[in-house]
């Protein structure tokens, strides 16, 4: 074979070679950012959906809670009812959810003289009746707060005496961080194993390019060497 064909060989089989290259670096790339996007969109999809369960749980956990609690008995003795109420609300706020990724705390206040006293509940730092006006809770028509942070719920209800004015405020917040996390962690371990299967199946694909002429060359050699 001429010198100018066998150039012309090579230089085929180089421009071949790169342009697998070049194709299976793109298709790399582009599985990866495709299949990352659909992988946050679906985890973004489950915590909102979590998320509005948790806001729905915890409203009702602390609307039932509240409608035991009696803002008269706390009002006429305070005292009697804080211990009355701490061996009662811990059972009724606990989170009885094994498998759940939140923290919750709850924390029942008697209302005087326009400041709040814990009569029960959780030393969090989660709780934040205590550290926001009382004109945010407070209102004419006493309808329960609530408060969305970063990861965090907040939902207060204030609780009316006899006379029907506040006298209570029972409150219920959750941290869901410990979920978020979790999020992260399977997002980065699902993108990892997506990018070993996309690499593993491109470096086989790429055998077939790699394989053939490495066969050639081996055969051509056993011939020239038997002759």
């Amino acid at each position: 074979m001429p010198v100018s064909d066998k150039n012309s060989s090579a230089s085929k089989a180089a421009g071949k070679a790169a342009k697998i290259v070049f194709l299976s670096l793109f298709a790399l790339v582009l599985v990866v950012v495709s299949v990352s996007f659909a992988i946050h969109h679906m985890r973004i999809g489950f915590e909102k959906e979590y998320q509005k369960t948790l806001i729905q749980r915890i409203q009702t956990d602390a609307g039932n809670a509240a409608l035991s609690v009696s803002g008269e008995e706390i009002k006429t003795d305070s005292s009697k009812a804080a211990q009355k109420y701490s061996s009662v609300l811990p059972y009724m706020m606990m989170d009885v959810n094994e498998d759940d990724y939140t923290t919750q705390v709850f924390g029942l206040y008697e209302y005087t003289n326009g400041s709040l006293n814990m009569l029960t509940g959780n030393d969090s730092d989660l709780l934040i009746a205590k550290t926001i006006p009382v004109s945010e809770w407070l209102t004419s028509e006493g309808t329960p707060y609530e408060m969305k942070d970063t990861n965090v719920y907040h939902y207060l209800v204030p609780i009316k005496d006899q006379e029907g004015k506040v006298s209570a405020l029972l409150e219920l917040s959750a941290q869901y961080r410990p979920m978020n996390e979790m999020g992260n962690q399977l997002e980065s371990k699902l993108l990892k194993t997506v990018i070993v299967a996309v690499i593993v199946a491109l470096a086989g694909f790429s055998l077939q390019f790699i394989v053939p002429p490495i066969l050639r060359l081996v055969s051509k050699k056993n011939t020239e060497a038997t002759l």
